[in-house]
């Protein structure tokens, strides 16, 4: 992100104006993701993420430290993993849809979070140009970009986290479906031992290779959410427009 940044040739008040967007977007959207995480298990029984101090919104509970940092120089990275005890879910019968209720519920986080930025988004795009003139038009503007790009990168975390690539949220909810007896033999054990390499392999080929298709999986993996958002958002945005906002 960084290294791009700094080879765009944009001012250093540029670069520092979208810096500061990028980490808004990135600890609002790892926050919500980690936070669901922990509200769910805890609702569903497991007190252990409420125990670690993960049952908040403070993004200094979530975000880790090397994860940010390549985040923000190359694009990759990752927040704290809310960790659980599967045994303590007893809400419901079934431990297996509890458990992808857990894995589901940073994804769905990052759903909610890119409705309320798309439309609030769309709100102070319509202000901002309304009110066009003078100082108040570039704030505005600048909080039409800061939400806008807040909805992008929540809606790519959740493309991303629902890769069926280990250790990855979609990844554990196709594993919740596999067969016990699977899951018990040593061979699955070597697997998932070795299986955080993957996601690493696949994103160095797609950089090194130039050939997005990490990117691409992802894109599709987002358009049935970004239909239903466009379709949850027109309403408001024909509202706006009717009240004057202009778009």
């Amino acid at each position: 992100m960084l290294i791009d940044l700094f080879r765009s040739g944009l001012s250093p008040q540029e670069i520092i104006y979208y810096i500061i967007i990028y980490i808004f977007a990135m600890v609002l959207a790892f926050s919500i993701h980690e936070f669901m995480h922990a509200a769910t298990a805890v609702w569903l029984g497991d007190p252990t993420p409420q125990n670690m101090g993960r049952l908040t919104l403070n993004p200094a509970a979530h975000v880790d430290p090397m994860g940010t940092v390549l985040l923000l120089v190359a694009g990759f990275g990752w927040g704290k993993p809310v960790l659980y005890n599967p045994t303590n879910l007893r809400r419901f019968k079934s431990s297996r849809w509890m458990n992808i209720m857990v894995h589901l519920a940073g994804v769905t986080g990052n759903f909610a979070l890119s409705l309320v930025c798309s439309i609030i988004g769309l709100l102070f795009a319509g202000l901002s140009i309304r009110f066009s003139a003078g100082t108040p038009g570039i704030i505005l503007k600048a909080l039409s970009e800061l939400f806008t790009y807040t909805y992008s990168f929540s809606m790519a975390l959740l493309g991303f986290n629902l890769l069926p690539i280990p250790p990855l949220d979609g990844f554990h909810v196709l594993e919740e479906l596999l067969p016990y007896r699977l899951k018990a033999t040593n061979g699955y054990r070597k697997f998932e031992q070795i299986s955080p390499m993957i996601i690493w392999i696949v994103f160095l080929v797609s950089t090194f290779t130039n050939t997005p298709v990490l990117s691409f999986v992802i894109g599709l993996i987002q358009l049935p959410f970004k239909w239903i958002i466009s379709v949850i958002s027109i309403p408001f945005a024909m509202l706006f427009a009717w009240i004057g906002l202009g778009f």
